[in-house]
């Protein structure tokens, strides 16, 4: 009796536990802005990502001029002069751009034999037909560019002629590629297949084409629009090939309770 009055008033052996301990919201704060800076130094430290973001912000700035275009400022007014920055911003950018497109064609190229082993006809020939068309952009694109600089002579076409030229070539090869998604969508429909959301990705990669054809179209004169609605189509696809390049490997940082982030609640800024 004595020893069980004893345990009574030594209370039970094993405490219940408390409450999980949570990071306090500044310090989660600081941490999230830490992994943002984190991948946004991974985006930029990549070619391909840094190409993205400049061509979001090149598309950005020709939506801009484009919607100054539709206001129809008069001369000597904050709105004319700031459509006329906006399209020298576009124009550098795209000339930076076009200084780092140089041997793009090459991985396209040597993709070439595998697209020739598709075992289905239809597929392997859109595929292959939007492959030769968009090498065939980059290597005009490298002409015209080369005529700019005056290295090559202008011939029948000058730079900016050549350079439309390469665009019909990449405006035909996004049409392809529409038809080409289509294919591969009705397939994955047909099969009932959606594993790793494959029919969310051919829809956005569709979506993407189409933009591209309404773009190319306008800047190769084969189809004029407007800069306003080639500008938002442009930071579209623009943002989705950004998408395509951000870092999806969560960073682990400093965790009070148990020293490390858990994975559930990194993970959601890898989506």
């Amino acid at each position: 009796a004595l020893f069980e009055s004893g345990l009574d008033q030594c209370g039970p052996p094993f405490p219940p536990p408390g409450p999980p301990t949570t990071l306090a919201p500044a310090q989660h704060s600081a941490e999230m802005a830490e992994i943002w800076i984190d991948k946004i130094t991974a985006l930029c430290s990549k070619s391909e990502g840094r190409d993205k973001l400049a061509r979001f912000f090149q598309y950005g700035a020709r939506a801009l001029a484009g919607f100054i275009d539709l206001a129809a400022p008069t001369v000597e007014t904050p709105l004319h002069s700031l459509e006329g920055h906006a399209r020298s911003v576009m124009t550098q950018l795209a000339g930076a751009r076009r200084t780092h497109r140089w041997c793009k064609e090459l991985p396209i190229i040597a993709s070439i034999p595998k697209t020739l082993a598709n075992p289905d006809l239809v597929e392997g020939t859109l595929d292959l037909l939007t492959k030769g068309f968009l090498a065939a952009f980059f290597m005009l694109d490298h002409v015209g560019h080369l005529k700019q600089w005056k290295i090559l002579p202008g011939g029948k076409r000058n730079g900016a002629g050549t350079i439309q030229l390469g665009l019909k070539f990449f405006c035909l090869s996004n049409i392809i590629g529409v038809l080409l998604q289509i294919r591969k969508y009705l397939k994955l429909h047909a099969a009932w297949e959606d594993e790793g959301h494959e029919r969310h990705n051919c829809s956005l990669t569709m979506l993407k084409h189409v933009f591209l054809v309404v773009q190319t179209a306008h800047l190769s004169l084969l189809y004029p629009t407007h800069d306003a609605l080639v500008g938002v189509f442009g930071m579209i696809t623009s943002a989705l090939a950004v998408r395509a390049q951000w870092p999806t490997a969560p960073r682990a940082f400093a965790n009070p309770s148990k020293g490390m982030l858990a994975p559930s609640a990194a993970s959601e800024f890898g989506q």
